[in-house]
């Protein structure tokens, strides 16, 4: 046995990467070398840019190719060739989206000097596969082997990236039923896409979906008490928080003139981790930062003259499109043009183990015809992510860009998920402007499904790259990013309806505005803020709900639910007392004040599920009130008193059963927020998940915070955190919560995780180690 598990360690060793030593590289076409750091950072030094991202292919692959194999097939729909009936629903969505043959016709249009880098970094990739004598040992336990790296492979990653950012078809699902079965003051109260801390940075203040008063009459005519259990997942306290933080801060707020950028961006964390962390070095030009696997591209990081970071701005880039059948013919569909039969292809799925699946993906002028029916009728996809010009790699162009306003007409002009871009230069400017394409809209505002058989709504194309928001230098000298709207009702086309609540970017410039003399640490600090104010609300309603009763005979468990609401600290830090309650309070708040009001839309819709960023702007306001006629259950509940009670006894009763071991008032959220960051193989291989999983280790942080933490399913956190003023990288902080490996065998694995999880500082550029890899062209 001992032999065994030897020869096993030494197989998967033998597929670790070289760090040193000379490799012959088809297509190269001079010599590039490339030191690692400490950390296992790779410094690329080459002659040209197809050189550099040929060598950036390589090394990526050798850390990472199974991640990358891994998305081209999710986002391709071809899991089910390799992992079985379990990946058969991913594969039947994707295959009906069609963005892994949306890859080749973005590729087609692409100009000449984007391709040339595409087929690079692609011959790096395969150099790799084909350099392998051992692959990565995912591809032995899977049993297949990756077949070559393409071009339109890479598309396929950068849309895949769309995708998990801007698939908004459930918040339009969602509106539409809303729209169908609520009044329409109703909708409005529930979905506002403006709270207190809103503050736009351009358009006016108007706001496109304002906050309204209560409308408790329309209200308690919708009112239903809903059977036990029957409001199962009717509502949810928080969409998943695919966003960032990010600001920019001029010279004159710094200590020594310089601008800064402070950039973390928060996505669903695995192992590995997403990003992979390079410099390049070629031709006069140098770029330091993020890349995402399978793309030659470095996302976020510097050029040496400006740097560059992005928060996801919750743009609505996407449309259902009610479809009117022909009533003798269902093949055919009412168009502006009169009436017209539906393209069809059909899609064949490799299924592992099974049986091939086929596919009949409809096709509209719109785009595809999802296989689920929206309130009964068919609808078509219209998406700028199935556009052939809303993806390109303009954003190699920063490696060109020396000031503010160059850049901010590269990130106009690039194509791929829209997304806020901060810049700063170094003569200590700072800017803010949009990237990415945006539907221009006719008829409509893309909140809800509408039908476009007359003509009188539509696209009208896509948003002029000068027509996209820019501002630069502000008088305050910062700007930030936190998700929430950034735009008002004066700019004169429709973004987007759901933005992110704004206590987090109210938090990150009260922060700023007292800051004066600026560094690098400072900032570093502020993205470990992990000050909970905006539970400060739910605590005085607990509170004054404990005020009102006699707790020997209503409550023997109140003394303990008192003394954790009053110890808590006001954060959601490692030791905080009560921060566990205070999170699920809210949760079941929003779920028993939303539900009796919502059953008409569960009728008309068995899966509607309500949930909304600003939902506590309606939520709030009916605590505040405490109508009668808002009451959610006066049956059972002779008053809102009575109501609240029963609401924070359960949510108490929740922690008690999840933690049986702490008293309630000494549950720190610490025992209750861990980190849970896990490779794809543990669940099934659960023998090794201490081999392939990050530790699981307190983790601090919340929803709301600027720390931002949640878990559904999968933890949400910082992917990385970057701070960084261009001409000062060696001052520059940059880590990650894993390491650059996917290899777990390899030392930089996880060595990063520990850093990103205390906070500790790790430097934008490590200490170089001993030996070089140099690549050399290979004979002819």
């Amino acid at each position: 046995m001992l032999c065994g598990l030897g020869f096993l360690w030494g197989l998967v060793a033998a597929s670790l990467p070289p760090h040193s030593g000379e490799v012959d590289l088809p297509g190269l076409r001079a010599e590039v070398r490339i030191r690692f750091d400490d950390i296992g950072v790779p410094t690329i030094d080459a002659g040209s840019r197809k050189d550099a991202f040929l060598a950036l292919g390589y090394v990526t692959a050798g850390e990472r190719l199974f991640q990358m194999d891994l998305l081209r097939r999710k986002v391709g729909g071809r899991l089910a060739e390799v992992f079985g009936e379990p990946a058969l629903d991913n594969d039947r969505q994707q295959r009906v989206l069609g963005l892994g043959r949306v890859a080749e016709a973005v590729l087609a249009r692409l100009p000449e000097t984007e391709r040339a880098v595409l087929s690079a970094y692609a011959a790096g990739v395969n150099a790799a596969i084909d350099g392998s004598t051992v692959l990565p040992f995912e591809f032995l336990l899977a049993g297949y082997r990756p077949e070559p790296w393409t071009p339109a492979d890479s598309l396929r990653a950068i849309l895949g990236m769309f995708q998990l950012l801007t698939f908004t078809e459930g918040s339009e699902r969602m509106l539409s039923v809303m729209q169908a079965a609520l009044p329409p003051e109703v909708a409005a109260f529930l979905t506002p896409d403006t709270d207190r801390y809103t503050e736009p940075l351009l358009g006016g203040v108007r706001s496109r979906r304002p906050q309204t008063g209560i409308p408790a009459q329309a209200l308690a005519a919708l009112r239903r008490a809903p059977p036990r259990n029957g409001s199962a997942g009717l509502v949810r306290a928080d969409p998943v928080p695919l966003g960032s933080n990010s600001w920019a801060l001029a010279g004159r707020r710094t200590r020594d003139g310089r601008a800064l950028i402070a950039n973390d961006m928060h996505l669903p964390l695995a192992v590995p981790v997403i990003w992979y962390r390079a410099a390049l070095r070629y031709a006069g030009h140098r770029l330091t930062g993020l890349t995402l696997p399978g793309i030659p591209v470095v996302v976020a990081g510097s050029n040496g003259e400006v740097a560059w970071g992005f928060t996801n701005i919750n743009a609505d880039v996407l449309d259902l499109v009610r479809l009117d059948l022909d009533p003798e013919d269902p093949n055919r569909y009412r168009t502006p043009t009169g009436w017209q039969a539906f393209s069809t292809a059909s899609e064949r799925i490799t299924v592992k183990g099974g049986a091939e699946v086929v596919v009949d993906v409809k096709q509209s002028i719109w785009g595809p015809v999802l296989e689920r029916p929206l309130l009964g009728a068919p609808v078509a996809l219209r998406w700028t992510a199935l556009e052939p010009e809303g993806t390109n790699l303009a954003l190699l162009d920063m490696d060109r860009v020396t000031n503010v306003e160059d850049a901010a007409r590269v990130m106009n002009r690039a194509g791929g998920p829209p997304q806020n871009a901060l810049l700063a230069d170094g003569g200590g400017r700072i800017g803010w402007t949009y990237t990415g394409r945006f539907p221009k809209r006719r008829g409509l505002d893309g909140a809800t499904a509408t039908d476009w058989a007359d003509g009188s709504r539509g696209w009208e194309g896509l948003i002029p790259d000068g027509a996209l928001p820019r501002v630069f230098d502000p008088p305050q000298g910062l700007l930030v990013t936190a998700n929430d709207r950034m735009l008002g009702a004066d700019y004169p086309y429709p973004i987007g309806h759901d933005y992110a609540h704004g206590y987090r970017g109210h938090r990150i410039r009260t922060r700023l505005s007292g800051l004066s003399a600026a560094t690098e640490p400072d900032m570093l600090a502020l993205q470990l803020d992990t000050r909970a104010g905006f539970y400060d609300f739910y605590r005085d309603v607990a509170l004054g709900v404990l005020g009102e009763i006699d707790a020997t005979r209503d409550w023997p468990d109140a003394g303990a639910v008192r003394r954790a609401l009053e110890r808590w600290d006001g954060q959601a830090g490692e030791r905080s007392l009560g921060f566990a309650l205070l999170l699920e309070f809210r949760r079941r708040l929003t779920s028993d004040v939303f539900a009796p009001f919502l059953g008409a839309c569960r009728a008309l819709d068995p899966d509607f599920s309500y949930t909304w960023h600003k939902l506590d702007v309606p939520l709030r306001k009916l605590l505040a009130a405490r109508l009668p006629e808002t009451l959610p259950d006066p049956v059972r509940y002779p008053d809102w008193q009575a109501f609240l009670l029963e609401v924070l006894k359960e949510s108490a009763a929740s922690l008690r059963e999840g933690h049986p071991e702490v008293p309630l008032d000494r549950l720190s959220w610490g025992e209750v927020s861990r980190s849970r960051i896990t490779h794809p193989f543990s669940a099934r291989l659960p023998w090794l998940a201490d081999l392939l999983d990050m530790p699981r280790e307190p983790l601090p942080g919340c929803p709301q915070c600027v720390r931002v933490v949640y878990e559904r399913q999968v933890l949400h956190a910082a992917s990385e955190r970057m701070v960084v003023s261009p001409r000062h990288e060696a001052d520059a902080i940059l880590h990650l919560p894993g390491g650059q490996s996917g290899h777990p065998l390899s030392p930089h694995y996880r060595d990063q995780f520990r850093d990103w999880l205390e906070g500790r500082a790790l430097p934008l550029a490590g200490k170089p180690v001993e030996g070089v890899l140099v690549l050399k062209p290979a004979a002819g």
